[in-house]
């Protein structure tokens, strides 16, 4: 006992005597000697572990969030700082590119760009920085304050990725089967539906094409074949102006003019381009600053902006568009203190844009319509420019010139504050046909839109447009004289003399909400008119839902169709009310019923859910009627899996059998092969972790396939995404030293994501020193001596000599260190060969001997 007593360090013994008295040194402390008994390790450093969290000095592969956001994955320093604490060396420049307002924060003054900064806190108040060493990743708080004003919507354009080349497929794939019998009489129709849409990307350039092939047979010998080639074009981007080229079939804007489908080139602006604090329209700021102030937006209660500004005047012109409508809260917050408020009211258009906002086509082509059986075909020249103002106001117009018609639109749009948003244009247009004079007309538009926050009222969108007797849009104009295709509605080409249509919701707080929608047309020529309305209420009780509807459809004159007016109510049960068992999170019992005008009752009721991820869903339901209708039994089946979807239909009644299934899918043809997918979006991600198979997507789009590639299939343009695997469905002998990235794609773009994967063994090996020297101590480090190896392998030594290792080749040598001399580093040498990792046993362990 008392070899023992000597053996324990005197500064030891003080330190637990400080520790005793109160208000003194606290701050946890790790003695070497206390590890050294029998080792002879006492200088092995372990300071950079006295604290939560801490690394050793080295360079870290990182995943940077800031604020929560996933900012930008690099390699990062870790060096002791001015305080002794070991921290990533952060330059202003990184800072910079993570929306630091390095610029204008007044600390940051003479701050060389490159070199690391000391004490990030002690620049910008309250800001931290944590790392994860477990995940490898580095948060970084920063004051919204003190971050570039719309700096989570900035993109730099030398950023966006083009992607790689590769082909894409989207598939929709159909087939029923109808067995009727009537009078004993079995009457079979079988029919398929597929629809293809096909692309190849090089580079900036994008191809694409629509195929579709219908096919359809029945026992009375009608039997028909169709394949059609749709929408093909050749488009890239054109960065600098903010553009997209387009060659081929494509189909104008319609802000301005009506939308024209067309064959030929087409050079457009993109408001993708854009930050997203400059698209579309938000009002201008003004207000004045007593002293270095800030200033908070808030919109529905949520903080929107939020910037310094110096004494004096100040303009805020880069608030974020969110939705149409939702007035502005600014409150000035001074220096001493002080507050002063007012409020910005705010509604907005789709055709409004911010002052200086510009937005413009340029089309040349021939016209391309198909509701006809042939039309006149017609080159023509289109121009259109949107241009946004001071005061809210907003210019547009535009041009369309062939060699028999032409077309000229003006127009303005305004915000008017708690008025609304108002906008009115003209058109005027002349026509020469072959047997006639030339003819002129005109058409006017007016088009509103509010929402009344504090009400809970919304008018989405109300327009109203009159034409005169001898005004003829583009599409008209080629039409004319020309049979309509059998399936096109009969008022598609009747020329329209009025239109009305309105959209209304009004929120009705914990009690649900209202609707109604308009729209009534009549037309030239004629004593039709076409009138729809359809009005709803939706609410919901302690999560059982429900809703009542109302809907008319009338159209008069020349033949009058009959009207179809009916009231629904539908409801809808969740069974998770009844029970917390997991089996019913996902099923609720459903029930609707429908009367219309001539007194028909249509009830159906059933069961429908899903398993626990949503992947498999089903349904079964029953139907029946008041009026000898035929009652109906249906049963339907689906499944959405990491490669594509499926479902399938049956129902049955007395006299009648049909069947049907559908699929859907994307799939991505690239330089190692094809990887299939769920339905692709406009720009997509290739995934690729060699030997990882089976692993989730950390968004939940699907998983790896058997070679380690998978799609995600849905990316914002020109914007940052997340593309991550997750590290929970690994395999047990794959590791992920990073599994994030972030990626900016462009549209239509296959950008490449690579994840470098370390496949090996997982290891726990206990270490001894030769000559009976003992373990080697605690807080070692270990690193695999593979210079072939893309990312390094390391571990730390932990108790009894034990270090855990991920990713080991069948055999290889480690390199340990404890220290800077040659007696405190030693190799090891070891092989796997006959150790087999088990599903019960996924780490191998073994003895080293550290020569």
């Amino acid at each position: 006992m008392a070899g023992h007593i000597r053996a324990f360090p005197r500064k030891t013994l003080a330190l637990f005597v400080l520790m005793s008295c109160q208000n003194t040194w606290a701050a946890d402390y790790f003695d070497p000697e206390l590890l050294s008994l029998g080792t002879g390790a006492s200088d092995v450093d372990l300071s950079a572990f006295s604290e939560a969290g801490g690394v050793a000095e080295g360079n870290y592969p990182v995943t940077i969030f800031v604020n929560q956001h996933e900012a930008v994955s690099r390699t990062l320093v870790f060096s002791k700082n001015a305080q002794g604490a070991i921290a990533p060396e952060l330059t202003p420049a990184l800072l910079n590119t993570l929306g630091v307002n390095v610029d204008q924060l007044p600390a940051f003054k003479g701050l060389p760009k490159e070199k690391p900064v000391e004490d990030l806190p002690a620049l910008i108040p309250q800001s931290t920085v944590k790392f994860d060493l477990s995940r490898l990743r580095l948060d970084v708080s920063i004051p919204q304050v003190a971050m570039q004003p719309g700096r989570d919507s900035q993109t730099d354009p030398s950023q966006w990725d083009d992607g790689i080349p590769a082909m894409l497929f989207n598939y929709n794939l159909s087939a029923g089967r109808n067995e009727q019998t009537l009078n004993s009489d079995t009457r079979v129709n079988n029919s398929l539906f597929a629809n293809v849409q096909t692309g190849a990307n090089l580079g900036a350039w994008r191809l694409r094409s629509t195929v579709t092939h219908s096919h359809s047979d029945s026992d009375g010998g009608n039997n028909s074949d169709s394949t059609r080639f749709s929408n093909t074009y050749l488009s890239r981007d054109i960065r600098d102006w903010r553009s997209r080229l387009t060659m081929g079939e494509s189909s104008t804007g319609s802000d301005v003019i009506d939308g024209v489908p067309f064959r030929g080139i087409q050079l457009s602006s993109t408001e993708q381009m854009m930050p997203a604090r400059l698209r579309g329209f938000a009002p201008q700021i003004t207000g004045v600053a007593n002293s270095n102030a800030r200033v908070t937006v808030r919109q529905n209660g949520y903080v929107v902006y939020e910037t310094y500004v110096a004494p004096g005047p100040f303009e805020i012109k880069d608030v974020y568009q969110a939705g149409n409508a939702g007035d502005l809260d600014v409150a000035v917050t001074e220096a001493d203190g002080s507050v002063h408020s007012f409020v910005v009211p705010y509604s907005s258009l789709p055709v409004m844009l911010r002052p200086g906002g510009v937005r413009y086509e340029v089309t040349a082509g021939r016209y391309n319509g198909g509701m006809t059986q042939g039309s006149r075909e017609s080159e023509f020249v289109l121009a259109t420019l949107i241009y946004g103002l001071p005061k809210n106001l907003t210019l547009y117009g535009g041009m369309l010139g062939s060699q028999n018609y032409s077309a000229l639109t003006l127009g303005s749009g305004l915000s008017l504050g708690d008025v609304g948003a108002f906008s009115a244009d003209g058109t005027f247009s002349e026509a020469k046909f072959e047997d006639s004079d030339r003819q002129t007309g005109g058409s006017w538009r007016m088009r509103y839109s509010k929402s009344m926050l504090t009400t809970g009222t919304s008018f989405d969108l109300t327009a109203l447009r009159y034409s005169t007797r001898n005004y003829y849009s583009f599409a008209e104009y080629n039409s004319m004289g020309y049979a309509q295709k059998d399936d096109v509605s009969p008022w598609t080409l009747s020329r329209r003399r009025s239109s009305f249509q309105t959209q209304v919701t009004q929120q009705l707080g914990n009690y649900g909400s209202v609707s109604l929608r308009a729209n009534r047309d009549d037309y030239w020529g004629s004593t039709k008119t076409l009138t729809s309305l359809s009005a709803g209420y939706n609410g919901s009780y302690r999560g059982v839902s429900y809703g009542l509807y109302y809907t008319v459809d009338r159209m008069k004159g020349n033949g009058d169709w009959p009207e179809n007016r009916q009231v629904s109510f539908n409801l809808s049960v969740p069974f998770s009310i009844f029970s917390s068992s997991s089996a019913l999170q996902n099923t609720y019992a459903s029930a609707q019923m429908t009367h219309d005008n001539k007194g028909r009752t249509q009830n159906q009721t059933g069961i429908s859910g899903s398993n626990a991820d949503g992947a498999l869903s089903y349904s079964v339901m029953q139907g029946w009627g008041n009026q000898d209708q035929v009652s109906n039994s249906n049963l339907n089946l689906g499944y959405q899996g990491s490669k594509g979807n499926v479902s399938a239909g049956y129902g049955y009644s007395g006299d009648m059998r049909s069947m049907n299934i559908n699929m859907n899918g994307g799939a991505v043809i690239h330089g190692e092969g094809v990887t299939l997918s769920r339905p692709l979006g406009s720009s997509v991600a290739l995934v690729s972790a060699p030997g990882a198979g089976g692993v989730d997507l950390s968004n939940g789009s699907g998983k790896t396939d058997s070679r380690g590639y998978a799609i995600v299939p849905y990316l914002s343009d020109y914007t940052r995404n997340s593309v991550g695997l997750d590290p929970s469905t690994l395999p047990d002998n794959v590791d992920l030293p990073q599994n994030q990235q972030t990626v900016y794609p462009t549209n239509g773009a296959v950008v490449k994501a690579d994840f470098a994967t370390r496949i090996g063994y997982q290891v726990l090996m206990t270490l001894t020193r030769t000559a009976g020297a003992g373990m080697v101590p605690f807080g070692a480090t270990v690193s695999l001596l593979d210079k072939t190896a893309q990312d390094e392998t390391t571990g730390i030594v932990g108790d009894n000599g034990q270090v855990y290792m991920t990713g080991l080749p069948q055999k290889g040598a480690l390199s340990v260190t404890w220290g800077k001399g040659n007696d405190k580093q030693c190799r090891v040498s070891y092989h796997l060969e006959g150790l087999k990792p088990t599903a019960q046993m996924p780490v191998i362990q073994l003895n080293g001997e550290c020569r």
